[in-house]
């Protein structure tokens, strides 16, 4: 075969391939000069780790320990209390903002440290 039919061939092959042929790969599928053909890839949707998600809680644990050492617990009480008659959304916030062990724990570790 000469030039000319090569690229005549591959002029056609680009062009199936644009037109979603039954032939192609793939709809978006592209045929290189070389007649390589080129499939894009797909990107994977972003995934946060096992230890990307326990550092979250644990930051969080600390924040709310954080908040307890600083106000101090009986105002931190009160605020609790305060958004439990407000809002859904505060409602919510007073449920997960509700002092545990934890917080507690880290809010007396917090107290030696803060002024």
């Amino acid at each position: 075969m000469n030039n000319r039919s090569k690229s005549k061939l591959r002029a056609e092959k680009a062009q199936q391939l644009d037109k979603g042929h039954p032939q192609s790969l793939h709809a978006s599928s592209q045929a290189r000069v070389d007649d390589i053909i080129i499939v894009p890839t797909r990107q994977a949707a972003p995934t946060i780790s096992l230890s990307g998600f326990l550092l979250l809680v644990a930051s969080f644990f600390v924040f709310k320990g954080g908040c307890i050492a600083w106000i101090g617990a009986e105002e931190y009480a009160a605020s609790i209390k305060y958004l439990k008659s407000g809002t859904v959304f505060e409602q919510a916030a007073a449920f997960v903002m509700t002092p545990d062990a934890l917080s507690q724990f880290l809010a007396n570790q917090f107290r030696v440290v803060l002024p």
